[in-house]
């Protein structure tokens, strides 16, 4: 079961869309100014849940 509600799962799935659009448009220096805004982006996250920065324990 998804933590998102559908709301949140469809807004979720097009901005995933949109980012890929984006790429299939950008060359690689468009790529890599992608990759780092959503490197800032993954940083934000764990910011605000830092429980989510752990290693995988098996």
């Amino acid at each position: 079961m998804s933590s998102l509600n559908r709301q949140q799962a469809d807004r979720l799935v097009q901005n995933i869309t949109a980012v890929e659009q984006l790429l299939a448009e950008v060359d690689e220096d468009g790529a890599e100014e992608i990759l780092d805004e959503l490197y800032l982006l993954i940083t934000k996250v764990f910011e605000q849940y830092p429980q989510l920065d752990r290693e995988d324990e098996d």
